[in-house]
């Protein structure tokens, strides 16, 4: 009970809901534990639920008609994972799929609780409209970057990102706090594997990057942040 009731106190949705409102609210709560690689939901499919990550971190995925997936975004603890179409009478299905990146632990609520939610309370309303709104800039950004920009800059800029919001300061280097696969690197910037190998492959090159078991470590941040401006 009190570690579900931290789970409401740490998410950005309910921040500034005093302790009995959250009591109330966890009633409309459901938590599943997902271990790394279970789907949560998948493109296409019915949806009545609003999901939010409590620890972990999940990949949102869009899937092309020639079998390619693209990453959406990778969403971390305590923040919203989707509200997935469902809110505001639009068609109940989901728009993409969720993954798990890693073992996570989720909550869920029924969509129409969370519309309810939103009309009784209007600290959540404004907390949501500040997070829709941080979500659509980061997929403006998003977009812009994948248009205009080339590939050895896309994939500086969210080497940087992870190393901002997962970032470990060890003495071999700043450890990404996520294994991202070559796959997963071509998923995120849009472009293909070898050319997510070939670039990488150049960073480590440069002693720009260094990995082992598989996580990323950089080891000249100045270095990767001038590529990310100078491409």
């Amino acid at each position: 009970m009190n570690e579900k009731i931290e789970y409401l106190k740490n998410s950005k949705m309910f921040k500034g809901l005093r302790d009995k409102d959250l009591e109330n609210i966890l009633d409309m709560c459901s938590f599943e534990e997902q271990v790394k690689g279970n789907f949560l939901f998948e493109e296409g499919v019915s949806c009545h639920w609003v999901y939010f990550v409590c620890e972990g971190r999940v990949k949102l995925l869009a899937h092309s008609s020639s079998g390619r997936d693209f990453i959406l975004k990778i969403v971390s603890t305590n923040d919203l994972l989707s509200d997935n179409n469902v809110l505001f009478d639009r068609v109940p299905e989901c728009i993409y799929s969720a993954q798990s990146l890693e073992d996570s632990i989720l909550m869920k609520i029924r969509a129409n609780d969370f519309s309810a939610l939103l009309e009784k309370y209007p600290e959540i309303n404004k907390n949501y409209n500040v997070i829709i709104d941080k979500h659509l800039r980061e997929a403006y950004a998003s977009l812009k970057n994948m248009a205009f920009e080339k590939v050895e800059r896309r994939i500086a800029r969210h080497l940087i990102k992870f190393a901002n919001n997962t970032g470990e300061q060890l003495e071999s280097g700043l450890k990404l706090g996520v294994k991202l696969s070559r796959q997963e690197i071509a998923n995120l910037t849009g472009t293909t594997i070898e050319t997510a190998i070939r670039v990488m492959s150049k960073f480590k090159k440069d002693k720009i990057i260094a990995e082992k078991a598989g996580y990323i470590y950089i080891k000249n941040k100045h270095g990767l942040v001038r590529l990310a401006d100078d491409f």
